[in-house]
């Protein structure tokens, strides 16, 4: 009985060995580019401070604020988050996001 358990203990370990394991397949970014304009920036201060909030995010690739022309050009992963999202942590710095143009 012993013998035969073990038989069967070697002979799955061997064709849990030898089996094809599926490669795990890995989420592909998908970025998007967005430019949003931003009311409430005066200086470069302001700009600093919307990029550090902005960058809290998962999936942020880049973002760039310039308070002379009041935007913002966020690249982000849509995987992992979205310009409501983006949106949200601009303002929860005391900025208004009053307009949201999708490149």
């Amino acid at each position: 009985m012993k013998r035969n358990l073990l038989i069967i203990i070697l002979a799955l370990s061997i064709a849990a060995c030898t089996s094809k394991q599926t490669p795990i397949k890995k989420a592909v970014p998908v970025l998007t580019v967005a430019k949003l304009r931003v009311e409430g920036m005066s200086c470069t201060d302001c700009e600093q401070s919307i990029a550090k909030g902005v960058k809290q995010l998962p999936g942020i690739d880049s973002i760039s604020a310039n308070h002379l022309d009041s935007t913002a050009f966020v690249r982000f992963d849509s995987t992992k988050t979205n310009l409501a999202l983006i949106s949200k942590a601009i303002e929860g710095r005391g900025y208004q996001v009053v307009k949201t143009i999708k490149k």
